[in-house]
């Protein structure tokens, strides 16, 4: 009796590794996708897989903003990850993912005030902003809790006020510039920084572009370079839904390169460094796959 029992348990152990060979943060027995079998039978996949989970729980922590990471999460597994088609794309979006989210863990635990971020007001029941970095400065108005604004210098006017020590930083507030003290700021996410940058203006012009993608690059502004069927290549401003994540991380996911695509066009504006605006140019407004 003890040695069928034996035998029994010792089959099932055998079995396992048939099921599941490796560990990842879902559940790899209802794996569906091409990719998710793949991180499930990947060692180092499914590891990238679950400090992916890890960063991504720690981030949502980190974040008054959860509806919107969550969404933003499966939007990269069905747009990024679920597009893959090969080892070496599913390392690079892996990677890439990661790194956004342990940004965004660093920039919530970084106190740190930061010349060219946006923040939001945590004070009750106003922010006060002023004239001068000094709370003799005339008032100039209220920031509300959770109004947003940008932080264009640090200055060297340290205070204690309320009980808090900080430090007086110029801010831009409705298209002007003021000051407002630092310890009643909170710094925004990397998405949501990014979600706050200029968005550059576009006009459509009912054009359609089919072709192939060519290339990705960023400086103030990131551009898609579209090949299309006669061989000419085509930038313009990377200005679709479907590019904030790239333009977040300056970077695209490697598998997006050749991919056959129509692109809706429009002009678009582009800006500086200061956002300031430069000129206008073809900007990509919409992209759709094509099979």
């Amino acid at each position: 009796m003890k040695t069928a029992l034996r035998l029994t348990v010792l089959t099932a152990l055998l079995l396992l590794p048939l099921q599941s060979i490796f560990a990842a943060s879902f559940n790899c027995a209802k794996a569906k996708t091409w990719a998710e079998k793949t991180v499930c039978n990947t060692k180092q996949l499914s590891n990238l897989d679950e400090l992916l989970d890890a960063s991504f729980k720690k981030a949502l922590a980190s974040t008054n903003a959860q509806s919107a990471l969550k969404a933003a999460q499966t939007d990269w597994l069905v747009m990024e990850r679920d597009t893959c088609e090969d080892v070496d794309c599913l390392k690079s979006v892996y990677t890439s993912r990661i790194a956004v989210l342990n940004e965004m863990i660093a920039d919530a635990a970084d106190p740190t005030t930061t010349a060219g971020a946006w923040y939001k007001a945590t004070a009750t029941p106003n922010l006060v902003v002023r004239s001068k970095p000094d709370v003799t400065g005339t008032k100039l108005g209220n920031v509300p809790p959770g109004g947003k604004v940008k932080v264009l210098a640090v200055t060297k006017h340290t205070d204690s006020i309320g009980g808090r020590d900080g430090t007086w930083v110029k801010i831009e507030w409705q298209g002007k510039e003021a000051y407002a003290f630092d310890a009643f700021l909170e710094k925004l996410s990397a998405q949501q920084q990014s979600s706050n940058a200029p968005r550059p203006a576009t006009n459509s012009t009912g054009k359609t572009l089919e072709g192939v993608i060519d290339s990705y690059e960023c400086g103030d502004n990131c551009y898609l370079t579209i090949t299309d069927k006669q061989g000419d290549a085509h930038s313009g401003l990377c200005t679709s839904p479907l590019c904030d994540a790239w333009n977040e991380v300056a970077e695209m996911p490697a598998n997006f390169k050749n991919k056959k695509v129509k692109v809706g066009i429009s002009i678009g504006q582009q800006y500086d460094a200061a956002g300031n605006v430069m000129g206008e140019m073809d900007a990509f407004e919409t992209i759709t796959f094509l099979k």
